[in-house]
Parts: structure tokens; C-alpha cells; sequence
């Protein structure tokens, strides 16, 4: 379970692609450890930006926290976990 972080769409939107508003949504999965702290990341589901999934998983890294998994005997341990990161979307024209 996540505890805390947040990606804030407007401020942390990449720059390169600020004006134009694309991205759409990202879907990640992060590895988390036994201590609560993300390990990897991967994108599940990539936006049509690939600037907007690098930040996404960047961000997440830093900023996420969790509450570790535990097996039947109440022990932490690493596991997977996903994340729909929805971002600004301007249709197209």
C-alpha cells in the first residue's frame, strides 16, 4: 500500500512537452522492498510521450513511499505495485 508521495500533473509535467499537453496517462509497476522503498519501475502502459513515462518512474522513485507486503507470516516482502499516473491531455485539433 502506498503512504505517501504524490506527482502533481500540472507542476511536474516534463517542460519539452508542457505546451502541448500530451502524455495522456501512464501506467507503471514499482518493485518495492522489504523497506517500504521503491526498487524499479517499469511503464505497464506507455503514454504517446516517452518524456512524460521517464518522469513518471523518476518521480515515483523519489517520492513514493509503501507499507511492504508481508507473506502468511507477517514477514515483509518485496513486491509489485501499479500505478495509473494521469497527466494533462489536449486532444488533437
Amino acid at each position: 500500500m502506498k503512504i505517501s508521495g504524490d506527482i502533481n500533473s500540472a507542476r511536474d509535467y516534463p517542460r519539452k512537452s508542457r505546451d502541448q499537453r500530451i502524455g495522456n496517462s501512464v501506467i507503471i509497476v514499482i518493485t518495492v522492498g522489504v523497506d517500504g522503498r521503491p526498487k524499479a519501475c517499469r511503464i505497464a502502459r506507455p503514454s504517446p510521450e516517452p518524456d512524460t513515462d521517464r518522469v513518471t518512474c523518476e518521480l515515483a522513485m523519489k517520492r513514493f513511499r509503501f507499507r511492504p507486503a508481508t507473506n502468511a507470516a507477517g514477514e515483509p516482502v518485496e513486491s509489485d505495485y501499479g500505478w495509473q499516473q494521469r497527466w494533462f491531455y489536449k486532444g488533437r485539433d
